[in-house]
């Protein structure tokens, strides 16, 4: 299968709602082990029927790999973390996070084990750094043609369990403050975007808009933290934004290529905010889960809203699970 077959194909043929709609929800961080607070798997099923999703997106560290080791004890926890979804027939897919990496089953496979799953519509690359990136279209209500794209990127793990070598200078700096041990996005991975985008628009005559989901912010989310005003910025930022050592240039390259409208992450639980820089919507969703750190009132989902009759401008706000 070629690149683009690849990116057209879908398991579960997406489409926008006869009214022109599409509902997204996103999940991040349920860091979840078979010995999990049963609030979480409560509280995933109350947002899902309160929010009725056409798709949910589980946006990295979901499970706590530093606690799930095997592909059985995956594979168990799955089965309780996908019957959400997989009970009401709605189509689901995944990104990594830092802690999935953290499970010892060779990533390939690990992603096969979610792709198993009747409703679990994810895909994955074998040929370029990470393993979550994919694309999947979502086709006009009313004709068989794609109206929008969902991106997926896998921010990986750790820098150091990289080729890229942390040097003294960077011990000396003290790395700027917002970033940590955390890997970013490799090069080849913005060149398959990249390609990936070009193919499709080629094959469409036109370019398509989309949302990019993936687990570590990129550096450009300080920019909502620290200008709140110019870029209406609103919600949580109390907590210091954990991003990649190195600023790995998606968004000046999503800048360039100029389909991405927004951008969902996860990873800082006490993060929940959103805003927009340079026309591109940039949003956090806190945490999911009810074991990792993170406050309270701020636990639950993102939903995202896009129209296909105005797919420049996508409407994102937060469902807390407090207010079920």
């Amino acid at each position: 299968m070629s690149n683009l077959d690849n990116n057209l194909y879908s398991k579960i043929s997406l489409k926008f709602n006869q009214d022109g709609k599409f509902k997204i929800l996103m999940m991040s961080d349920i860091q979840e082990s078979l010995d999990y607070d049963r609030r979480t798997l409560e509280n995933i099923n109350k947002i899902i029927e309160h929010t009725k999703p056409d798709l949910v997106v589980l946006g990295g560290d979901n499970c706590d790999g530093t606690i799930i080791k095997t592909e059985n004890e995956l594979k168990a926890y799955l089965d309780i973390f996908s019957e959400p979804m997989e009970k009401r027939k709605i189509p689901w897919m995944h990104v990594f996070g830092n802690h999935d990496h953290d499970v010892t089953i060779d990533d390939i496979y690990m992603t096969k084990i979610y792709e198993s799953y009747k409703y679990c519509i994810s895909k994955h690359t074998e040929d370029i750094y990470g393993t979550t990136n994919y694309v999947l279209p979502i086709k006009y209500s009313n004709k068989d043609e794609i109206a929008f794209n969902i991106w997926a990127l896998d921010t990986n793990n750790q820098i150091k369990d990289t080729d890229i070598e942390i040097d003294k200078n960077m011990d000396m700096l003290r790395k700027p403050s917002m970033s940590g041990e955390w890997d970013i996005l490799h090069f080849d991975q913005l060149m398959w975007y990249w390609n990936s985008s070009k193919e499709i628009e080629e094959y469409c005559n036109k370019r398509i808009h989309g949302i990019l989901f993936m687990h570590i912010p990129p550096w450009e989310f300080q920019y909502i933290v620290n200008n709140p005003e110019y870029t209406n910025g609103k919600g949580s930022m109390k907590e210091i934004m954990k991003i990649g050592m190195f600023n790995s240039g998606i968004f000046s390259t999503i800048l360039q290529r100029n389909d991405i409208k927004c951008i969902g992450c996860g990873h800082s639980h006490n993060d929940c905010f959103d805003g927009e820089f340079c026309g591109i919507k940039m949003c956090l969703d806190a945490c999911a889960g009810y074991s990792p750190y993170g406050t309270d009132e701020l636990r639950g989902g993102r939903i995202f809203e896009i129209n296909e009759n105005n797919t420049n401008h996508i409407n994102t706000y937060m469902v807390h699970y407090k207010d079920l």
